[in-house]
């Protein structure tokens, strides 16, 4: 029994030592709150109000040669179902490069400028509660992509992105730029062949500008997205208006349209939204109110909707 123990000890202490070899750490974080959707367009008989849970592991650990390798994983609601995972290599001025498994950390320059346009809350087009609005840009997919990012110029901003073709479809690639080299200015544009649908190639292209000057900042998009599927391509245009009224204050403003390919017979989408944001401590409360117009190009399609999240960060 005693060399039993012996050996036990011995080999405890070999994986301490070994364990304190390793110069990286693991953190947790999380939110817990409540959201509340009405959607005038939908009922369904359940509830408006739902869990807003997110629990977050962020991993990182210096190599010899000076990069960083950084991990992070995220579940969310209350089934704690996977959100958002990712691992980074940061090798300094040579760039960041990332692979994503999961969620919106797979999103390109195309994918990540979409929508730029200031919102305190929500973006105008955005409904929630099973909205089923024609977004602002047909990007790929966020799973299992590659994403080069490289800040070493100032002011300059470049994102290069990668998903690997699979048996169904052909490989995406997209690429940006983004200039905030100006006080107050930031600029930003990009394209992307989406194949994530075979045969059915999306040519998507962005544009985005925002300045901000003392409390205001005001914001324009432009995007289209060319598809190889006859009358499917949209134009997508928002601007938006936000201002902080205090440090812990902003409200904001914002307008949207899709155009829709004269041959699909549909309806411009057409959307406003008012939003407002409070924090106090680790407490923030955000709201907006949406009306949107001819929802997915359907014009007896209109809603009118409300969004309340209760958000408490540990």
């Amino acid at each position: 029994m005693n060399n039993l123990k012996k050996i036990g000890l011995t080999a405890l202490g070999t994986a301490l030592v070994s364990s304190s070899a390793v110069a990286g750490s693991l953190d947790v974080t999380g939110t817990a709150g409540i959201t509340y959707v009405g959607n005038s367009g939908i009922d369904n008989g359940g509830s408006k109000l739902a869990q807003k849970t997110t629990i977050s592991f962020t991993g990182s650990a210096e190599l010899d040669n000076g990069f960083t390798v950084s991990y992070y994983n995220n579940v969310v609601g209350r089934s704690m179902t996977n959100g958002n995972s990712h691992f980074d290599v940061d090798m300094g001025d040579m760039g960041k490069l990332r692979f994503a498994g999961n969620g919106v950390s797979g999103n390109g320059a195309v994918g990540s400028w979409d929508d730029k346009t200031p919102a305190a809350n929500e973006e105008s087009w955005d409904i929630k509660g099973g909205g089923g609005e024609t977004g602002p840009v047909n990007q790929q997919t966020g799973d299992d992509s590659f994403i080069y990012t490289n800040s070493s110029i100032d002011g300059v901003t470049v994102i290069l992105n990668y998903k690997p073709a699979e048996t169904t479809y052909d490989s995406t690639t997209g690429g940006g730029i983004q200039f905030t080299g100006m006080e107050g200015l930031e600029v930003g544009a990009a394209m992307e062949d989406n194949n994530t649908t075979d045969g059915a190639v999306v040519e998507n292209t962005v544009f985005y500008a925002k300045y901000a000057m003392d409390a205001f900042t005001v914001g324009f998009q432009a995007n289209e997205s060319d598809s190889q599927t006859a009358n499917s391509d949209t134009e997508f245009e928002a601007w938006g208006v936000s201002y902080a009224v205090s440090e812990d204050i902003s409200i904001s403003y914002g307008s949207s349209t899709v155009e829709f390919e004269s041959g699909a017979s549909k309806s411009d989408q057409e959307a406003d939204a008012l939003g407002v944001s409070w924090t106090n401590g680790s407490m923030s409360v955000t709201a907006s109110r949406h009306s949107i117009d001819n929802v997915a190009g359907t014009a007896t399609d209109d809603r009118d909707v409300t969004e309340v999240n209760l958000t408490f960060a540990f």
